[in-house]
């Protein structure tokens, strides 16, 4: 049986590249090369997978709650629930940042806001574990399941972190049912029947409140603190927003408050239709506003601010500080070619981790926004009429990561691109009135982009399908049927329906190709050649050998006329011819009776 090659059945035997696939690695790379396998561990060793949060400069430890989870025993998931803004991710950090100082054997947070981020934070925990047959065989979800299977033979000294579910029923699979593996899940919401223990976070005390306002502003007016903790609803993320606005700019508690009375919201920001039934916690969508005002104010040319708009489109997750940098080097973050030293993005990183508008991951790595202080951001944008040129540079930043990886089987990479990818699609589809088609092509080229890597990487076919689909469909309606990149998704899709067994839908998708390529590019080119192949095996997977027939000696005829009688690619496609040959044969003769049963 011809082999399935990814874009192409190649009729010849051997790999072949499509000359419609866009490949553009970034400049300055190697050649891709195949992945080491991680180290196998020992009882001694220690294994850290995602993006650990370290400490924020406001953080307040909340002795009691943290107490609360040291004496648990190990058993059903802790689940720290509160509304947001509370401090559930920074307390379950301050939790993992302990078991990590204290030699555990692994540390793995995972990201369960939506599908894509918890699979791919449980694939990368059980890759960093090196736990056997997790690659491509068993999928994101085999290797979640394989996680859970080890944690529950062998989980002590183990934690797994469960940050921001909204889902919680899509935990439920990967939750070890036995076991000394300690569990920790934050949700915006109260558990899902049986699925752990609620541990509920409070907003701050007064206490903690007037702590954290001491602490970082240095002003002895406990009346004056007391009034802005009120005012804020002593909820933690808006007291963290506030000190570090009254510390910054040297201001009394009474001029902060007078600043976050006087500002007229609805003057800033255009509520998304998403978040209408979800209004902001009291004080918080002010104070966000006030600590991104004091952020342009301290810095003229603006990376600060482009930095937290391009941050507002990408995944809540978290987004690698090589992607901004990166960003800022090509001249697409602050947009119009202005490049951006490297060290500039460094800076007003840390400028805005000092003002409390994102944190660093422990290892300095990566970074990552509140969703509400995305929310203010983003909604301020479409006040303005800006959210699709944030968008864009969000996408140029996207693209330029997809490019970037030139190893196929770096699959931390290839995960964590997806994710953004299906963050910035939902951001942009969230614009309303802002969204154009223009904004719409832009996107194209980063879900391409992803598609490819998808199949590459092979570890996730119905994924590539729910990518491939409405990207096919999108490229049609946008650059046309016969545009290169349409039939490069197309062919990708056709590959990801091969690979998943669903040969029966490749075939129509196959058919579309071919008859593209054979318009726009002949009957005799390789391409064409490739697609005719494709079709034709397609056809003998799904019992259709017959149908086969007529198109393999279509390329043997243009094989021996093209490439001689005795080319391998000549050979292959005779065989292939053959083998169709014999499997009609087959089938009409098992569909004939004997003589002495017919009538």
């Amino acid at each position: 049986m011809a082999v399935w090659l990814g874009r192409a059945w190649n009729p010849g035997g051997g790999l072949t590249v499509d000359p419609t696939v866009i490949h553009q690695p970034a400049a300055n790379t190697r050649e891709p090369y195949a992945a080491e396998p991680p180290a196998p561990t020992t009882a001694n060793d220690q294994v850290v997978a995602g993006d650990i949060p370290a400490q924020r400069p406001g953080f307040q430890p909340r002795l009691s709650l943290l107490a609360q989870l040291n004496r648990a025993s190990p058993g059903p998931p802790l689940v720290l629930t509160g509304t947001r803004g509370v401090g559930k991710t920074q307390l379950a950090a301050a939790y993992a940042r302990a078991r990590l100082a204290g030699g555990w054997r692994l540390i793995a947070w995972v990201n369960a806001r939506g599908s894509e981020s918890l699979l791919a934070g449980l694939a990368a925990a059980a890759e960093a574990t090196a736990l056997p047959d997790t690659g491509s065989r068993q999928g994101t979800a085999g290797a979640g399941q394989a996680l859970r299977h080890w944690l529950e033979a062998d989980g002590s000294g183990c934690l797994l972190v469960f940050d921001d579910a909204e889902d919680l029923g899509l935990l439920r699979p990967f939750l070890p049912a036995a076991g000394a593996a300690r569990v920790l899940i934050t949700a915006a919401r109260e558990p899902v029947g049986e699925l752990g223990t609620s541990v509920p976070v409070d907003v701050f005390s007064a206490e903690e409140a007037l702590a954290l306002l001491d602490g970082r502003t240095g002003l002895a007016d406990e009346a004056g603190a007391a009034a802005v903790a009120a005012e804020l609803g002593h909820l933690p993320l808006a007291l963290d927003q506030a000190a570090a606005v009254i510390a910054g700019q040297h201001l009394e508690y009474a001029a902060y408050l007078a600043k976050l009375r006087a500002l007229p919201v609805e003057d800033y920001l255009v509520r998304q239709e998403d978040g209408e039934d979800q209004p902001y916690p009291p004080g918080v969508a002010e104070a966000v506003l006030l600590s991104l005002e004091a952020a342009r104010a301290a810095d003229p040319v603006g990376v600060c601010t482009a930095v937290m708009e391009v941050m507002a489109m990408l995944s809540p997750a978290a987004a690698r500080c090589d992607l901004l940098r990166a960003a800022g080097q090509a001249g697409t973050l602050l947009g119009g070619g202005r490049r951006v030293a490297a060290s500039m993005v460094d800076q007003a990183l840390e400028r805005l981790n000092k003002q409390s508008l994102l944190g660093f991951s422990l290892d300095g790595q990566a970074i990552s926004v509140h969703c509400l202080v995305a929310r203010v951001v983003r909604e301020g944008l479409a006040r303005r009429g800006r959210l699709a040129s944030a968008c864009r540079a969000a996408a140029s930043a996207v693209e330029m990561s997809a490019e970037a990886i030139v190893k196929p089987q770096d699959r931390a990479a290839v995960r964590e691109m997806l994710g953004q990818v299906t963050a910035l699609l939902e951001n942009a589809g969230a614009q309303g009135d802002d969204a154009d088609e223009n904004l719409a092509g832009i996107l194209l080229r980063p879900r391409l982009l992803a598609l490819d890597h998808l199949i590459e990487l092979g570890d996730n076919m119905p994924h590539a399908i729910a990518v491939g689909e409405p990207l096919t469909a999108d490229l049609e309606r946008l650059l046309g049927p016969g545009h290169p990149d349409t039939l490069n998704a197309r062919n990708s899709l056709a590959a990801a329906y091969h690979a998943a067994g669903r040969d029966a839908d490749a075939i129509p998708v196959v058919q579309q190709i071919l008859a593209a390529r054979e318009r726009l590019l002949g009957a005799d080119h390789p391409s064409t050649l490739a697609s005719r192949n494709n079709l034709a095996s397609a056809y003998r997977a799904t019992g259709r050998p017959a149908e086969a027939i007529p198109l393999f000696e279509q390329n043997v005829a243009a094989c021996e006329r093209l490439l001689g009688a005795d080319h391998p690619k000549t050979l292959a496609s005779r065989h292939n011819l053959d083998l169709a040959r014999q499997e009609s044969a087959r089938a009409e003769n098992a569909g004939r009776r004997p003589w002495w049963q017919q009538d």
